[in-house]
């Protein structure tokens, strides 16, 4: 065991050393995610004198107390009130057609009856039309309605509760009322529009290092066939040791080296903007099982390559093919139906799902624990034909 893991060390060691001597690791590791991310983000996300001034479109099929709280509350903001204003479209095809031409930035759609639905404890449904022209409105609509959900989730435990408590089914309403839950209280604040900012600054914060995982460790992967074109590899098979002590080695450094990358981009992203991803272990967890994940991918990948330039080649295409379809350069939410939905198939789309929700809500590891199991599975699913292809000599 002993000398298995020391000619795993000698392995990683000597890789390190050859990581650290090429100029071109140590730039696409560290300086080019942080540039894009802070380039992204001030575009995009984080500049705070930059004002915000878009409309929201309501689509009111309700015509209860909901619709016109949610304008109520945002419009006794005085912040809130110089930069977002309200208009009403008739129906949703209208509402479309004013995100789509960009005279409203995004649209609430109340369905009808869902007051109504929300008094009787039976839930309801809002749906929210966005535009990727206009990012900030989509974030703050998509506020405004998770802030309505939490109202019907509340009104809904209530009479839940009322029933198991034995209230009579036709007293539940007056019941609920009667004892503090007397109709629509959202509180709308200046932080809503804020959450806009932050929101597309952790986005592209942590898209950009979840793109650029890929690409550092890619390096050790075509490292690894640079070995076994100068014979290295065949060298070190001949010796006593596990045929895939070489693959291990490369992966650990290209695990180590990644998982240093993205922890530079986050702790830079919110020294720079000075926001938060959210819990730190919650985030960390997320990065180590991503760069997992990634790191498991390349080596796959990798594994059908002949020549340097396919490694290049096939690395390139299956970041930016996962960073398209996971959301790292554009919103997941503004993606097509379809594309949303392969975007649960990507590792980006995962790590974007579980930093969106501890950076918004200030969840913790709890609340990414699908994010983390997926990504480890992706990366187990991955990382097992890759190792079996090279220990029966097929790799590379």
């Amino acid at each position: 065991m002993l000398t298995k893991l020391s000619a795993l060390a000698v392995v990683a060691g000597h890789e390190v050393r050859a990581r650290l001597r090429d100029g071109t690791a140590v730039l696409i590791a560290f300086v080019a995610p942080v540039l894009l991310a802070t380039l992204f983000g001030v575009a995009l996300g984080g500049d705070d004198e930059q004002a915000l001034d878009t409309t929201i479109g309501i689509v009111d099929n309700d015509g209860g107390e909901v619709p016109a709280s949610v304008q109520r509350e945002a419009m006794d903001s005085e912040q809130l009130r110089d930069m977002i204003g309200f208009e009403r479209f008739p129906d949703v095809d209208a509402a479309q057609q004013a995100v789509d031409d960009g005279a409203a930035g995004a649209a609430i759609v109340f369905e009808e009856g869902f007051s109504e639905s929300v008094s009787a404890g039976e839930g309801g449904e809002v749906s929210v039309l966005e535009s990727a022209e206009a990012p900030y409105a989509g974030v703050v609509a998509r506020s405004l309605v998770d802030q309505v959900s939490s109202l019907v989730a509340s009104r809904t435990l209530a009479v839940d509760v009322s029933l198991a408590a034995g209230v009579p089914p036709e007293r539940v309403t007056e019941f609920v009322e009667e004892n503090g839950a007397d109709g629509p209280a959202l509180r709308l604040s200046d932080a809503t529009v804020a959450g806009a900012q932050v929101g597309m600054t952790v986005h592209y914060g942590a898209g950009m290092a979840v793109m650029f995982a890929f690409f550092v460790a890619g390096t050790s992967a075509r490292a690894l066939l640079t070995d076994r074109q100068l014979g290295t590899l065949d060298r070190i098979r001949a010796g006593p040791v596990p045929a895939w002590t070489p693959l291990a080695g490369k992966a650990v450094v290209g695990f180590g080296l990644a998982l240093v990358s993205m922890c530079t981009t986050w702790v830079s992203s919110e020294l720079i903007f000075g926001v938060s991803w959210g819990d730190p272990v919650a985030v960390l967890l997320l990065l180590v099982a991503h760069v997992f994940a990634a790191t498991m991918l390349v080596l796959l990948v990798a594994s059908r390559a002949r020549t340097d330039a396919q490694v290049d080649g096939f690395v390139l295409g299956l970041a930016f093919v996962l960073a398209l379809l996971g959301g790292s350069i554009v919103p997941v939410y503004d993606l097509p139906d379809f594309l949303q939905t392969a975007a649960l198939v990507t590792p980006n789309g995962w790590v974007s799902e579980g930093i969106g929700q501890l950076a918004a809500a200030g969840t913790g590891v709890s609340d990414v624990t699908t994010p983390l199991l997926v990504l480890v599975g992706i990366g187990v699913a991955a990382g097992i034909p890759a190792f079996l292809r090279f220990s029966k000599g097929r790799f590379a």
